[in-house]
């Protein structure tokens, strides 16, 4: 090749490696993923980009099966309530079977371990600070009229469920409002 002609090649090359760079590399939120616009899926400039406010279009969830072995404990969530058919149980794998049962509000369900009181855990802009308080596992936000489940192997010690989402325009939490309630592991 003339000489042109291979720093033209280069050119390309390096042009084109630019281009696959920018298409497989991160996006700002760090994840990895690569965000595909195509004119149907454009970004809608109105869209609320508040990831709290997903859980307004939370889908229907399915319960998994429950484990051999494991204790059952039955939870309601309502407005503004959660409601546990037993609040005591022995340690070990603990199966929460979890009603919506709303009947507006998509709701969660959050197991933490604490000590506090129901009405004590940390509150920051109308949710529980969740990075102040010992979350052991959750249930993301799902529509109302669906159950969903959760096994757990819990040790000996008090827990605090609650829901914590926070609706969108309202200044107090499902949490304030009264989604909580003390589970003890005995």
């Amino acid at each position: 090749m003339k000489p042109s002609r291979l720093a033209l090649v280069a050119l390309v090359l390096v042009a084109l490696a630019g281009v696959f760079a920018v298409a497989c590399g991160d996006d700002d939120d760090g994840n990895g993923a690569v965000d595909v616009l195509s004119p149907e899926s454009e970004p809608d400039p109105e869209a609320d980009p508040d990831p709290e406010a997903e859980h307004d279009e939370a889908e229907a969830a399915t319960p998994g099966p429950k484990p051999d072995g494991s204790t059952q404990v039955d939870v309601t969530l309502k407005e503004w309530e959660v409601a546990v058919s037993t609040d005591t149980v022995a340690a070990g794998e603990i199966y929460f079977l979890v009603e919506n049962i709303g009947p507006e509000h998509a709701h969660e369900f959050v197991v933490v371990r604490s000590d506090a009181a129901v009405d004590d855990l940390p509150v920051d802009d109308g949710r529980v600070a969740e990075d102040d308080v010992d979350i052991v596992d959750e249930i993301e936000a799902f529509a109302v009229d669906s159950t969903a489940s959760i096994a757990l192997d819990l040790e000996p010690g008090a827990y605090v469920l609650i829901c914590n989402l926070l609706d969108e325009g309202e200044e107090r939490g499902h949490y304030e409002l009264g989604m909580r309630t003390a589970f003890t592991v005995e």
